[in-house]
């Protein structure tokens, strides 16, 4: 009997491969082109144009749409779908929870022994490098992505991954504007080394630690660069400590 195959009962049934279906096709196709800033903040999302460019008929894509807008990467409006902006309310928010949830993943994913996604890693944080070198900010927006996909896979507990999901295209929407930053790209690099660094030494309490400042970091420096808030405008979101 083949490792696929089971017996239940006098009978030996194979596993069934299943097909990817047409909906499941466009929405990840969708999906890979709103996660790196296709099209931009505001930009409208027509399900005419998808269906042209795609082939396919307006059901999966009408399917496809409904379950990127329950999670959050885009909006409904009156006139269809669109990728939403953010505000200095929508960075404080989004920050807010990840200072909750983050620097706990980072906790598990140095305590996980595993060496799985280890060497993924140091080539993610490389190829970053490499783009920041050139300034390709598609190339290091991809990178960054994949980094941050391999780490918190370390993390055991998948109802704080599952948590986590939502807040996946609000921090790449806000990455997508603020990494033409040289600053921010290298801020990023930076902490991507020091977190790597935690999980490959299985210091969990350093991991949350650097996760921690990874996230207060952006935050200052998004409130800086792109609302140009300084740390002294406490009235107006300025960065308390």
């Amino acid at each position: 009997m083949s490792a696929s195959a089971k017996r239940i009962g006098g009978l030996k049934l194979p596993q069934v491969s299943r097909p990817v279906t047409v909906t499941e096709q466009v929405y990840q196709t969708l999906r890979e082109q709103l996660l790196h800033g296709q099209p931009g903040p505001n930009g409208r999302i027509v399900e005419k144009q998808i269906t042209d460019a795609l082939g396919v008929s307006r059901t999966p894509v009408r399917e496809a749409l409904s379950r990127l807008a329950s999670e959050g990467l885009i909006v409904s409006t009156r006139h269809g779908y669109k990728v939403p902006d953010f505000s200095l309310d929508d960075v404080l928010h989004l920050f807010e929870v990840r200072m909750l949830l983050e620097p706990a993943a980072a906790r598990q994913a140095a305590e996980n022994h595993s060496k799985d996604g280890l060497a993924e890693m140091r080539r993610c944080i490389d190829e970053e490098k490499g783009a920041h070198a050139k300034g390709a900010v598609t190339r290091f927006l991809r990178a960054h992505s994949a980094f941050r996909e391999l780490w918190l896979k370390r993390a055991r507990n998948p109802l704080l991954l599952e948590s986590l999901k939502r807040t996946v295209h609000s921090l790449q929407v806000i990455r997508r504007r603020t990494m033409s930053d040289s600053a921010l790209r290298a801020f990023m690099i930076q902490t991507h080394e020091q977190l790597l660094d935690a999980i490959e030494s299985g210091h969990p309490e350093q991991a949350a630690t650097v996760q921690t400042m990874s996230i207060r970091g952006f935050e200052r420096l998004v409130k800086e660069r792109v609302f140009q808030i300084n740390g002294h405008d406490k009235d107006n979101g300025g960065d308390p400590a």
